[in-house]
């Protein structure tokens, strides 16, 4: 009893710190904790995908007669390889585990709120070690798990676990200045738990580590690293990593499979004018909302403690030339230049605009630094200052989450939580419209009706997996934005016949017409056309759906 109250003693700061960033994290998303069974945490179409990933992950794991990488449940008959797929594992990891206490769809939500309150508990610990204060920790915590595109990505597990970099820097830095390889080891298991979040993050986590290694070795501030501690670390890192991507790695080279790898202009970017716009004002999404206070303490730490916080500074400014481009956008237009320097490394991270996770991690610190600017001229009483910083640090959540919290609705029809239940396990659906965006829509439904489907998405995948689809003609003229030339018609007599006899013969039991989405994409033509060319008549139908039998 008596060590747990020393334990307690010696860590309060954390205890309390860590309870700060829980409660703020309550009051962000009280809309979502009031409505756990009916909303999915963020706003994006992908929000759809993640519960499918759990609902895979442990069907896979307990039916031996499954893999996790190869699934007949989507895009069936031909099936998907799902090495690529958007897996967080420890998200998944988490979310099972709490579904016994919490139900399926709160248990995921509670997973993701959880990144929020460990983002904003890591950085206080990495900024607080970096300035010694508890007070610019707190400020700098509140803008790294806050901040519009942590909140944003709250709709990607593989990118929500943002925790691991301030951990992994605290820790690091910690082993190199201390030569300790206690800390190096724990700096190696964050990089573990970021492979175990996602490839993506291994990839972040990998540049930001070449980054600061080689900042070390030319800077003042840090000591140059010893040879033990880099190689410890590097070890460590590697034997943690090499299981989670040997499955990539191996289908990379054993099936010369390239689809990880993009053209580096496709790369998604972050609008140059993001960080001064609000998004509670206009929300342009893949991008961080300095905010009001925190550019004003980020002035501050330039004009007063610029050489302390160099490295962040380095951080802010090369993370964002980075995230603009390889092709530029001002306000969601294209400038029509090219940016050479981000090109090699588009290519493999994909998306540019993730850097915009090492912007606020760079953005946090100098508000940190900022803080201890600001407080070194007030010249004032600590009681007075304590206030100060409380204002400070409202203005900042209050900026940060004046926006609704991000969440999608997760109504879904009686045809699947009810109608299904009856019908056997093997019977394969087909939803119209279909569509990369759309059929993740219908990957959420199939966690509650567990039937095959013709639809799907895989999240690096070419278009040959559609060609069950584009072979149809009646799926082909339900087909949204899976680079037809045009819409096709809906197919009538001999056509139609065909189209449903294909169907038929691929154990395909239900279409399904979805009718938000049929009213909110350009098909061939409107649900109530379908409705009168179909030869067969509903045999379910709600304000979700309309339901036919392949005869």
């Amino acid at each position: 009893m008596q060590s747990v109250k020393q334990w307690l003693i010696k860590h309060r700061i954390n205890i309390l710190a860590f309870l700060f960033y829980l409660i703020l994290t309550v009051i962000a998303a009280r809309s979502v904790l009031a409505d756990l069974n009916n909303v999915i945490i963020g706003d994006d179409p992908d929000v759809y995908i993640n519960p499918w990933a759990d609902w895979w992950t442990l069907k896979a794991l307990t039916d031996p007669r499954l893999s996790l990488w190869q699934t007949n449940y989507m895009l069936y008959p031909q099936g998907a390889n799902l090495i690529y797929h958007s897996f967080s594992h420890l998200t998944t990891l988490v979310s099972l585990s709490l579904r016994p206490f919490l139900g399926v769809l709160p248990a995921y939500n509670v997973t993701m709120l959880l990144n929020i309150v460990l983002a904003g508990f890591s950085m206080f610990q990495l900024a607080r070690y970096l300035t010694q204060s508890t007070t610019a920790g707190l400020l700098a915590g509140i803008v790294f798990a806050f901040n519009s595109h942590n909140l944003y990505q709250t709709a990607h597990p593989v990118l929500a676990a943002v925790w691991c970099f301030p951990w992994i820097t605290l820790y690091f830095i910690r082993a190199v200045r201390e030569n300790n390889i206690k800390y190096a080891l724990a700096a190696s298991f964050f990089v573990f738990l970021g492979a175990a979040t996602s490839t993506i993050l291994v990839i972040l986590i990998g540049l930001w580590l070449v980054f600061l290694i080689i900042y070390m070795f030319f800077a003042s501030e840090f000591p140059r690293p010893p040879w033990r501690i880099l190689l410890v670390f590097g070890v460590a890192s590697f034997v943690f990593v090499l299981p989670l991507v040997f499955p990539l790695l191996r289908d990379a080279v054993t099936n010369q499979n390239g689809s990880f790898i993009i053209n580096p202009q496709d790369s998604i970017v972050t609008d140059i004018a993001s960080p001064f716009i609000p998004h509670w004002y206009f929300w342009l999404v893949r991008g961080v909302y300095i905010g009001i206070v925190s550019a004003f303490l980020l002035l501050l730490a330039f004009g007063h403690k610029k050489r302390e916080a160099r490295l962040w500074f380095w951080v802010f400014a090369l993370s964002f030339l980075l995230a603009i481009g390889p092709v530029p956008k001002l306000l969601n237009t294209d400038l029509g230049i090219i940016l050479p320097w981000s090109l090699p490394i588009a290519s493999v991270l994909r998306n540019m605009y993730r850097m915009m996770i090492l912007f606020s991690m760079g953005l946090s610190l100098l508000v940190a630094y900022g803080w201890l600017a600001l407080e070194s001229q007030l010249h004032t009483t600590r009681a007075k200052t304590a206030v100060i910083a409380i204002l400070v640090g409202l203005f900042i959540f209050v900026d940060y989450t004046a926006a609704p919290f991000p969440t999608t609705s997760a109504t879904v029809s009686a045809f699947y939580t009810d109608y299904l239940n009856a019908v056997p396990d093997d019977v394969v659906l087909v939803t119209l419209p279909t569509g990369r965006q759309e059929d993740k829509r219908y990957m959420f439904y199939q966690t509650y009706h567990n039937h095959p489907m013709v639809n799907g998405v895989i999240s690096r995948a070419d278009d040959t997996i559609f060609d069950f689809i584009y072979n149809n003609a009646l799926l082909r003229a339900g087909a949204v934005n899976l680079q037809l030339e045009e819409p096709s018609p809906i197919p009538t007599g001999a056509f139609l016949d065909k189209a449903l006899q294909e169907l038929a013969d691929t154990n395909v039991g239900y279409l399904i017409l979805d009718k938000d989405l049929m009213a909110g994409n350009e098909v061939s033509t409107d649900i109530e056309e379908w409705r009168n060319t179909l030869p067969m008549s509903p045999i379910y139908e709600d304000s979700l759906v309309l339901v036919y039998a392949i005869p």
